[in-house]
């Protein structure tokens, strides 16, 4: 395998290949944490794209290659990997905004931790929320759909043929506006009951005014709020299996529509 790596053609194809798979770890989920260091990241890509560049088309290497050319293979290697991987992410997106909205609810919006695999503070249903996803994404096979549509990506879009088709970059962000849907749909049942608290403890306030709302309210919420949520765990695991899904196949259409199928 490595013989063929003095061939200039296989050489450039290599490159292109560990360019677009690096442009996928480096922005999909558990691949792109802070647990793991860039250069582990790195070793991976090149680990992977040993693997896959033997079975893609090598790219035509003539003695008047474009070094424009080469600038915007590059750009086009890197930026299938980046949206294939950032749009991954959306769905980590989806259920942070979820777990805001939960703790939004509770009374938790104030309450921040911090997440060691991005560095950044989130809320604590959120962080809660996170945790759970990364455990189910890996029960679901997560990272072995991530490296499916690494393989499937050179199917449909080969190295060496550059071409946009603005039709896929409009469905990116069409995919993109289902971050509140996800939201939504991954934690409605404790959602649905807060609500429906707020609008009891409402009515208790109009009828009984001596109720001081802010000392039994809160913790009847932190309370209700939990208990729905443990209760709705596998209604999460359910849902989240169906999302994921879903949205991989969002990810092959969004590729077939790059590759102008």
């Amino acid at each position: 395998m490595f013989d063929q790596l003095l061939d200039q053609t296989r050489l450039l194809t290599y490159f292109f290949v560990v360019i677009r798979v690096g442009g996928i770890l480096f922005t999909a989920p558990i691949f792109s944490g802070n647990m793991i260091r860039p250069t582990v990241r790195m070793g991976i890509s090149i680990m992977i794209a040993s693997v896959i560049y033997p079975f893609v088309p090598p790219v035509p290497f003539t003695a008047e290659f474009d070094v424009l050319f080469l600038i915007l293979q590059i750009f086009k290697e890197l930026l299938i990997g980046i949206a294939v991987g950032t749009m991954t992410g959306v769905l980590f997106s989806g259920v942070q905004m979820g777990g805001y909205l939960l703790d939004f609810q509770m009374g938790f919006s104030m309450v921040n931790v911090m997440d060691p695999n991005t560095g950044g503070q989130f809320s604590y249903m959120s962080q809660v929320q996170n945790v759970m996803l990364m455990l189910i994404f890996i029960a679901i096979g997560g990272p072995g759909l991530i490296l499916q549509a690494i393989s499937y990506s050179y199917t449909v879009l080969p190295t060496g043929n550059f071409e946009f088709h603005t039709n896929a970059f409009l469905y990116a962000v069409q995919l993109f506006g289902q971050i509140f849907i996800i939201a939504i749909t991954l934690t409605a049942p404790p959602l649905i009951v807060l609500m429906a608290s707020n609008a009891v403890m409402g009515v208790l306030a109009r009828i009984i005014p001596q109720i001081n709302l802010m000392v039994v309210g809160f913790p009847i919420k932190i309370a209700v709020g939990l208990l729905i949520f443990v209760l709705s765990l596998q209604y999460f695991y359910v849902a989240f299996e169906k999302v994921a899904m879903n949205y991989f196949r969002y990810i092959r259409e969004f590729m077939n529509l790059y590759g102008g199928r």
